[in-house]
């Protein structure tokens, strides 16, 4: 379910929380009551994210403590006192009162900051699956942030014109015309069309033709839109940076360098423009066609209009942004589906062998492969691979491997002269910081004989009918270092009944803990003895989920940074 905007001559079909977003901007900005405001925006997170537990607290204005304006969950709270929020973030429990705040079930904090001003701070507590909060969840929230600032300042706004007795009817319609902009520009989901209604807005509310607009991204600063008729200076772009503060050059206090610079593109008036408390860039002013001079009202209103036209782009920014992750995840989530159907679809059959594989990817798609290939004469090719790189890059050169291996094994080559020309697809087809770590080997299964090389992969482990543990190393390289290798060597051993081979990637033996240690040789080699040693009569499946299961207690199912491959032949 989708619904249409229109971005010049393109149609863009947005996510439904895209629309939910513009439906509670619509909402709350027809509101000027800061608990409806709040309510609204702790109800909008806690349905996205699946939360039970939230809270919505505003600071005293002598920042002595926080007041509890809405509670939903338990624990019922009055006050806490008070402490510095400036992103969102977890709750760090070093600091009383953000101790206090977990103790009670709450884990993140969401600070709502407009021009510099702090609002309300929004505590919200862990989600009902228990698992972190996404980057897709964080824009979520970052969006609600937004468009509740911009309420909560309309309402502030409000509240102050109403108190204000000696301006009333200016400020109201002040207010009215606030309210009218916010509207105009909540709706708007493309720069052209923000950019042209902050023009008609200068010329209809100021008559004001000249200004222009400058964004920050970092160190850098761009200028958007320019309508005076020289370049700003890049002098003057370096001094409002880092000044942040709105400067009218009629005002006396103003150094006459500083007055210079301004002068130079007929600036009068640079407004800062924020979102949640960090400067985004600053809107330049030019002078009245008719001369006049600015009053406060028109002083506050180019303040209001800069920040209102920031929130607008940096909505449109972030809402084009999760509509390109949007598209990307479904690319890798195709392409998750293709690299699952070049592993092999189904395992061998032999009345003398048993065989099991897995790979679990650390992101979307992997560079890890294994394979089970069969061949005339009741033999089987075996191999495991593990390319440097993580993700997309990483898959599309095990797409290769894969490709080149299924190709090249009905020729029955010696397995040197098969690595070797793998070696050299790699080679050719990769920049000098990528390789393949690389083991292939030919079960005869009539004989129980198993011909192997290894090119640099991390030992298989033959559990022999001993028990003794003998490590599969003889090969060669790397695949992908050098054109012309080292001759790679073979070499052949007989298998038993009972015996087992366990196939693995290094991201098996470094996944991590929460604590950041690795699960080891040491462990996999525990649990792999263990599981075939026992009387139960494991086969190749079991040993092969066993495994796992033990992996999956070390790491408690923390995500992990590389892939994991296991793969299991076992002797009937």
């Amino acid at each position: 379910m989708s619904k249409q905007f229109w971005h010049s001559d393109m149609e863009i079909s947005l996510p439904v929380n895209l629309e939910s977003i513009l439906e509670l901007s619509s909402r709350l900005n027809d509101a000027n009551n800061v608990s409806f405001i709040l309510n609204s925006a702790l109800l909008s997170i806690m349905g996205k994210l699946k939360i039970q537990r939230a809270a919505a607290l505003q600071p005293k204005k002598n920042k002595e403590h926080y007041d509890s304006v809405i509670v939903k969950g338990i624990n019922f709270f009055e006050s806490v006192p008070y402490f510095a929020v400036s992103h969102i973030r977890e709750l760090n429990t070093s600091n009383p009162p953000e101790a206090y705040l977990a103790s009670i079930g709450y884990n993140y904090l969401v600070p709502i900051y407009y021009s510099g001003n702090f609002y309300a701070l929004l505590c919200l507590g862990k989600k009902a699956d228990l698992t972190p909060v996404g980057d897709y969840e964080l824009n979520y929230i970052k969006l609600v942030s937004i468009v509740s600032a911009n309420a909560l300042h309309i309402a502030d706004t409000h509240q102050s014109l109403i108190d204000s007795g000696e301006v009333l009817k200016q400020r109201n319609q002040m207010l009215a015309t606030l309210f009218e902009m916010n509207k105009d520009f909540t709706t708007l989901l493309s720069r052209e069309q923000i950019l042209k209604m902050l023009s008609y807005r200068l010329m209809g509310q100021l008559l004001v033709g000249k200004f222009a607009l400058a964004l920050y991204n970092g160190e850098c600063s761009e200028i958007i839109i320019n309508r005076f008729d020289l370049p700003v200076n890049a002098e003057l772009l370096n001094h409002l940076q880092s000044s942040c503060t709105f400067i009218n050059i009629d005002n006396e206090s103003v150094a006459d360098a500083l007055k210079h610079l301004f002068q130079d593109t007929d600036i009068k008036i640079a407004s800062p423009m924020f979102v949640q408390g960090e400067i985004k860039g600053y809107l330049l002013v030019g002078k009245k066609m008719t001369n006049e001079e600015f009053t406060n009202e028109n002083l506050q209103f180019i303040e209001a209009l800069g920040n209102i036209a920031i929130s607008a782009l940096e909505n449109e920014r972030l809402f084009h942004e999760e509509i390109e992750k949007k598209r990307l995840e479904k690319e890798l989530e195709l392409a998750l589906e293709i690299q699952k159907n070049l592993l092999p679809k189904a395992l061998p059959v032999s009345d003398r062998f048993e065989f099991a594989g897995l790979s679990i990817p650390s992101y979307h798609v992997g560079g890890d492969y294994y394979d089970f290939i069969t061949l005339p004469d009741n033999r089987i090719l075996i191999a495991i691979a593990d390319v440097s790189g993580k993700g997309l890059p990483a898959a599309l050169l095990m797409a290769n491997i894969q490709a080149a291996l299924r190709a090249l094994a009905p020729l029955l080559l010696p397995l040197p002269e098969l690595v070797f020309r793998i070696n050299k697809v790699v080679y050719d087809n990769t920049s000098a910081d990528k390789f393949v770590t690389f083991f292939c080997g030919i079960l005869d299964t009539e004989a129980r004989k198993f011909r192997y090389l290894n090119a640099g992969h991390n030992p298989p482990v033959l559990l022999n009918k001993a028990r003794d543990i003998i490590w599969l190393k003889t090969g060669g390289i790397i695949l992908g270092l050098y054109q012309e290798p080292t001759p790679y060597k073979e070499i052949e051993i007989r298998l038993e009944p009972g015996e087992a081979i366990l196939f693995y990637t290094d991201g098996v033996t470094e996944a991590l803990n929460e604590n950041d240690v690795e699960y080891g040789e040491k462990n996999l080699l525990s649990t792999f003895f263990t599981i075939l040693s026992s009387k139960s009569g494991n086969n190749s499946g079991e040993i092969l989920s066993g495994i796992l299961d033990s992996l999956k207690v070390h790491t408690n199912n923390r995500l992990q940074s590389d892939d994991i491959t296991l793969a299991i032949m076992k002797v009937v």
